[in-house]
């Protein structure tokens, strides 16, 4: 494992969230097991996935019925389509979805969606490998969190599958402060869709059946363009994370009486 020492440059991260990535955004490129620290503290692990299984897990993947989305980045660029499909469970969202619930995929890809949310356990002892004392904090935050909306076996509530989606730069959003995200990568008959990070000079590799672990709300990333060179090409990424407001649900029994009621009281305003 090697372990490379950073220090985070001052750039104007509002230029670089209104475009996608670009090979030249860094200098530094990452295509091994890399450990990267700054002022001593671990912030990010790049890993080839070599302690367990992951065939089932890529078959998920390429089970799964994505939803399309059109994005438009700024600066004139043209719309880009994105697809993915979101895993384990949603907190409230006010005036679309007043409750608690699993996710669709849940409902509608139930045996994917177990594979799935039964990997995020093979995270776990990496992640507390790695990053101890994220980790440990990670847990605590989680006890403010039912068991219910926890993916079992891991701290993590929630999670998306993204497919061949060339991302432009963003900073992640909605998941509990300073904890990590996991994310798995698998990749064939591509290339570029690496994930570069400016502020840190780093691009990684994502290559097929690997693991990157970092802070993806405090740190800017976005991913260059994808490339097929064969017809059945894909990039599959599947990322772990945490729910800020899913400590705001009830038990799912609460939940259910609580829309029963407030559907109740909809009905009686409409009449």
């Amino acid at each position: 494992m090697k372990i490379l020492e950073v220090q985070r440059q001052s750039l104007n991260v509002k230029e670089y969230k209104s475009r996608y990535a670009i090979e030249s955004d860094a200098e530094i490129l990452i295509k091994d097991d890399t450990l990267i620290v700054e002022d001593g503290i671990p912030i990010l692990l790049y890993k080839k996935i070599d302690w367990c299984d992951t065939k089932q897990l890529r078959e998920a993947c390429q089970g799964v019925r994505y939803t399309a989305e059109t994005r438009l980045p700024k600066k004139g660029m043209k719309p880009i389509k994105t697809r993915s499909a979101i895993f384990g469970y949603k907190p409230r969202v006010p005036l679309r979805q007043d409750f608690c619930s699993a996710t669709a995929m849940a409902v509608n890809h139930p045996i994917e969606h177990s594979v799935v949310t039964n990997f995020a356990s093979n995270l776990t002892e990496i992640y507390k490998e790695y990053f101890p004392d994220t980790y440990a904090m990670h847990q605590q935050k989680m006890e403010s969190v039912r068991k219910e909306w926890v993916i079992p076996n891991s701290v993590f509530t929630s999670g998306i599958i993204n497919k061949n989606n060339p991302l432009q730069y963003h900073h992640d959003t909605g998941n509990f402060k300073g904890v990590l995200s996991n994310m798995i990568a698998f990749k064939d008959g591509v290339a570029g869709g690496r994930l570069v990070l400016p502020e840190y000079n780093i691009k990684l590799e994502i290559a097929d059946n690997t693991l990157t672990i970092f802070d993806g709300q405090s740190i800017v990333h976005g991913v260059t363009p994808i490339k097929k060179y064969k017809p059945d090409a894909y990039r599959y990424t599947i990322v772990y994370y945490s729910l800020e407001q899913m400590w705001n649900c009830s038990t799912v029994k609460e939940e259910v009486l609580r829309i029963r009621q407030l559907k109740k009281e909809r009905e009686f305003k409409r009449l």
